[in-house]
């Protein structure tokens, strides 16, 4: 009995001990700068750029971190998360980070939160075994100079040092680089079509809209063209534009809708913009296909069963999900998924002929096929297997070196004619960059979102303009990761495995249990 007393109270005590040990670590824990991060990327680590960023601050940076003392959960955590994340950037700053931690609980912090447009939030509370609603503030101001900028709602913790990272970088940049989007050509509307890229990209760079309809050149200052999804075919003097933007070593990005695709009408055909000569010149041929994909986007159908309407969703291989990107390439070597719509694939033998250097950054699936004219875009067409006996299509490239332009070895007298001056013709350009994709739709408001289409074209136009330090920081938040593609095989075997595997294991754990047993009853 005596015994049994000491064994229990020796436990007990056991318990107590590990309880206060495991409490007294917790309380050290949460006081602690340090985070064991085991993520794929270190999304929850500082990179590179961040520490760069916060070690070149040329005058001293002030954080205001309006946070409610005591939020109910899971807040409490985003406050301290960010709270160690800021500490983290302070470490590096070199005394130019300060930080002030203001809990707007009295009404002067509270007003002042309001002056910088901090809003309060109601969320739910567990108080005296009820839920109630209580009014927090969950926003963060940064002073640089005689400038400000606010995040007035921090509560996602996905992607925070890039938010962190761009809002300081934009802050303690005194101009912003200046971007150019073609527009005169009929394609898409950058308040209208492409209102959430813009909005995106005004936060970091000046977007400026070209239209060399109306005969004025491109200006110098400009870093980067966008020519995305024009519908009307280019003219002498455009192209003459765009090719000397090139030889004065400005980046350029085409992003062409190769086939022209009405899917209401189940028609696609081939669209002439009258620059497939003019890309050849720079090393591109776009082919005249469309790419078909088993990994592929789903799309939603209407069926006419009877006298009843069925709505289905179903796999549509003319809109590729692509998993396969450069490793040598920082814009796309982070990147889980990128969705295309009627994307056709590219043709860069002749960059290397003529001494430029290419990346395919964007390649289709293993289980993947090219579709030529006449082309069958109807949803519910009946795909084979013999369809998709191709892999690795580029859907995306980089080229790269000194372009020859492509007037050089143009006629002057007719060039004259039409253009009106060729004196000033730049025959070859500095070292720069482009950048072909064969689909524009991939950018617009109705797709940009769901996959990492949006972080891909913010990562290509950094990479152009050469500011390539938030590409990485960008790249490392939690992606889209579908799972591989399997064979019917494959998946018939994994279904009746989770089907009668486990009851076969329990029958067999069973017996065997029940044959050792046995055998001791035996011995006994």
């Amino acid at each position: 009995m005596k015994a049994k007393f000491r064994y229990g109270t020796g436990s007990a005590l056991t318990i107590v001990l590990i309880a206060a040990i495991l409490l007294v670590l917790n309380l050290i824990s949460v006081n602690l700068f340090a985070r064991l991060d085991l993520t794929e990327g270190k999304v929850f680590s500082l990179s590179e750029s961040s520490k760069e960023l916060m070690r070149n601050l040329n005058d001293r940076l002030i954080g205001k971190l309006y946070f409610t003392r005591d939020l109910p959960p899971p807040y409490n955590s985003y406050a301290r998360y960010l709270k160690d994340q800021l500490e983290e950037y302070q470490a590096y700053a070199g005394g130019k980070l300060k930080l002030e931690m203001i809990d707007p609980a009295e009404e002067k912090e509270e007003l002042e939160a309001q002056r910088y447009g901090i809003p309060p939030l109601q969320v739910n509370a567990m108080e005296n075994d009820k839920i109630e609603i209580k009014k927090v503030y969950m926003g963060l101001v940064l002073l640089f100079e005689d400038r400000k900028e606010i995040i007035p709602v921090l509560q996602n913790i996905s992607g925070l040092e890039y938010e962190l990272t761009s809002t300081i970088k934009r802050l303690s940049s005194k101009i912003l680089p200046s971007i150019g989007f073609l527009i005169g050509k009929n394609g898409p509307d950058l308040d209208t079509e492409l209102t959430y890229l813009n909005q995106t990209l005004s936060r970091h760079y000046r977007i400026r809209r070209i239209n060399l309809d109306e005969g004025d050149p491109i200006p110098r200052d400009l870093r980067v063209l966008i020519i995305l999804g024009p519908k009307k075919k280019f003219s002498n003097w455009e192209k003459f534009g765009i090719d000397q933007f090139l030889m004065r070593g400005g980046k350029l990005a085409f992003l062409l809708n190769h086939i022209d695709v009405d899917i209401q009408q189940a028609l696609a055909q081939r669209q002439d913009l009258g620059l497939e000569e003019f890309l050849s010149n720079y090393g591109i041929k776009i082919n005249d296909d469309l790419v078909i994909d088993v990994q592929s986007n789903r799309i939603g159908v209407t069926q006419q069963r009877g006298s009843f309407t069925v709505q289905n969703i179903i796999n549509y291989p003319f809109f590729p999900l692509a998993t396969d990107f450069s490793k040598n390439s920082l814009m796309v070597k982070d990147l889980g998924t990128v969705g295309f719509n009627f994307v056709s694939s590219l043709d860069l033998s002749l960059a290397s002929a003529k001494g430029l250097r290419f990346d395919p950054l964007v390649r289709s699936s293993k289980r993947s096929g090219a579709q030529v004219a006449p082309f069958d875009i109807n949803p519910y067409r009946e795909f084979t297997p013999e369809d998709f006996t191709m892999s690795g299509l580029i859907l995306a490239a980089t080229v790269q070196g000194s372009f020859k332009s492509y007037f050089s070895d143009k006629d002057r007298s007719e060039l004259e004619a039409e253009i009106g001056f060729v004196d000033s013709t730049l025959t070859q350009s500095p070292e720069t960059r482009l950048v072909v994709v064969p689909d524009a739709d991939f950018a617009t408001d109705r797709n940009i979102r769901g996959t990492d289409n949006l972080a891909f074209f913010l990562n290509m136009v950094d990479w152009l303009s050469q500011d390539e330090a938030l590409i990485s920081i960008r790249s490392k938040q939690v992606t889209a990761r579908p799972l591989k593609e399997i064979s019917a095989g494959t998946k018939k075997l994994i279904k009746h495995g989770n089907t009668f595997g486990l009851p076969f294991l329990v029958i067999v754990f069973g017996v065997l249990r029940w044959q050792i047993r046995r055998r001791a009853k035996r011995k006994s």
